[in-house]
């Protein structure tokens, strides 16, 4: 059985609910007419967002697959002709110092991209650049030259870009050891009664037992390699341990490294060079 209490206090529930439902109902509507009203303007809500499917991300231009290509990727490649020169004057990294002249004369034609001919006995006129001796301290020895100055037979000079691609020292001599003589005075290839042997018959020319005969020996001639690019590094013709690069700046013609030897470029060191104007 309900009490009194208890049936008061139930009628008193069922009659605030409606009230409670409609407080909690407007106190929601607000929020949820600013949120569509936020949509509705195109105003962000505040909180974290999601890219729609619709954002898209520019794509560079002038590249491939997203990738842009640099400006200037490559030098410009400068026209030039080829030709042979030999050093007139030697050049020593024990002596040698910075700012000391260096020169070559052509020893073939060449006509420069612009029309202009160096003929044959053109003057080359250059410096040393960068010198360093082999040392105690220092194993290796460093030489960096440049030619920059034409000069022409009829007196006319004019400046050059020069690159040095390949280097051969002169060649050693060749020697030939002639047969030794055994003693007593006797030329070789007789026998000690001349030209009759046994029962008179003549001997043939070979030397006589203990005389020696060396062979002639013929000098082994290795041409310099031809740089191919400006990261190459080639052995100089018949100078073992030298080895010459590319040119590392405009003003260079010619990069020369040794290990544990001094660098020595004799008067007639052939040089084959690419020459433009400068």
């Amino acid at each position: 059985m309900i009490s009194k209490q208890d049936h008061r206090l139930r009628t008193a529930l069922l009659t605030l609910a409606p009230v409670l439902i409609s407080v909690v109902v407007t106190a929601q509507t607000p929020a949820s007419t600013d949120a569509g009203s936020a949509m509705s303007s195109g105003t962000a809500s505040p909180g974290p967002t999601t890219p729609g499917p619709t954002q898209s991300h520019s794509q560079p231009q002038g590249g491939t697959n997203g990738r842009t290509v640099p400006q200037n990727a490559e030098p410009a490649q400068i026209q030039a002709a080829s030709l042979s020169a030999e050093l007139t004057k030697s050049i020593d990294t024990k002596k040698a110092k910075t700012g000391d002249q260096i020169t070559a004369r052509t020893t073939s034609d060449a006509k420069l991209p612009n029309g202009a001919v160096l003929p044959k006995g053109t003057k080359l006129l250059g410096n040393v650049i960068e010198v360093s001796a082999k040392s105690k301290e220092q194993k290796s020895s460093h030489l960096v030259i440049s030619l920059n100055r034409a000069e022409i037979k009829d007196g006319q000079d004019m400046p050059i870009h020069a690159a040095v691609t390949s280097i051969s020292a002169p060649a050693p001599p060749q020697s030939v050891d002639m047969p030794l003589a055994s003693s007593g005075g006797m030329t070789p290839g007789t026998s000690p009664i001349g030209n009759a042997g046994v029962g008179g018959a003549a001997t043939s020319g070979a030397p006589m037992p203990g005389s020696q005969s060396i062979p002639e020996t013929q000098p082994q001639v290795q041409p310099g390699a031809v740089l191919r690019s400006a990261r190459d590094k080639v052995p100089v013709g018949n100078m073992p341990n030298v080895m010459l690069s590319a040119p590392t700046t405009a003003d260079s013609a010619a990069v020369l490294d040794a290990e544990n030897q001094n660098i020595s470029l004799q008067s007639g060191t052939t040089l084959i060079v690419n020459v433009s104007l400068a």
